[in-house]
């Protein structure tokens, strides 16, 4: 019997190391299938929803929109150049935290703003995806105000539009608002609906050149509602609901990308 249960834990980890090189291989291929040198890169940061707070990681894999974005971009055949994509989501942040030091009125200035700029990955961006301001309302001594919400996240879009690289999109989320009727007041969740309304109209006006992204919210997207798309806690997203976004963020962002991959092809070849 003991040799039988010994055979059986040896099959066990035998198959258990067989798919882990087999993952490995499966990223390898993936990337060894996008051309030469033509590399490009995609930050995504804000707060729990762009860390990926509610999804699983694996050691052969991250987790959040980073990670699902990458997969989906892999599969596509009009994208045909390499697109890494950089996860600086930050946990529990607000608006306040992101804030360029010059923009701040806290005595202890916010510092995440100064660290991102000093990282290579996103000097060299070409696109930023800014999923922020879902913790602004639970924030006390002082709140924060849907309009101060809204004021932060435009200047932190130009603070990132005039630094690293010159020609960035940068695509702005509307704040997830699933799990607000458990977690926030009856004054909280309309000062959410505002704080939407009015990142909706700031993209719309385009006055810093800031996209909309994904309406991720309960009232502008019909498709948000469904439970599955949710971790246990109602509020951060499942892993089905990571997944559903990146597909969601293939067709907005694929125009963008594939410009880019022709212009810098046109600029190898001299044109």
């Amino acid at each position: 019997m003991e040799a039988i249960n010994s055979l059986i834990r040896t099959i066990k980890v035998f198959f258990t190391v067989s798919l882990f090189y087999c993952k490995l291989g499966f990223i390898y291929f993936a990337r060894l299938r996008r051309k030469g040198s033509y590399n490009h890169s995609i930050v995504v940061l804000g707060d729990d929803h762009a860390l990926g707070v509610g999804d699983y990681s694996t050691l052969t894999a991250g987790s959040g929109l980073a990670h699902k974005l990458g997969r989906e971009l892999a599969k596509e055949t009009s994208i045909r150049q390499s697109w890494q994509i950089w996860n600086r989501g930050e946990y529990k942040t607000c608006t306040e935290d992101w804030l360029h030091p010059a923009d701040s009125k806290r005595k202890e200035k916010p510092t995440l703003l100064t660290k991102l700029f000093q990282d290579p990955k996103f000097l060299k961006a070409e696109i930023v995806i800014v999923m922020l301001g879902s913790n602004d309302a639970l924030r006390k001594d002082p709140a924060t105000t849907p309009q101060e919400t809204v004021r932060n996240l435009e200047l932190i879009c130009q603070a990132l539009k005039r630094t690293g690289n010159e020609n960035k999109s940068i695509y702005l989320c509307t704040i997830p608002t699933a799990g607000d009727d458990t977690f926030l007041t009856e004054e909280q969740l309309a000062d959410n609906l505002t704080r939407n309304r009015l990142i909706e109209a700031y993209c719309e006006k385009n006055a810093d050149g800031v996209r909309p992204g994904l309406q991720i919210d309960l009232t502008s997207n019909f498709e948000m509602k469904r439970r599955n798309l949710y971790w246990q806690d109602g509020r951060h997203f499942s892993s089905t609901g990571y997944t559903k976004m990146a597909k969601d963020w293939v067709p907005m962002v694929r125009p963008d990308i594939v410009k880019r991959e022709f212009a810098l092809v046109r600029s190898a070849l001299g044109m």
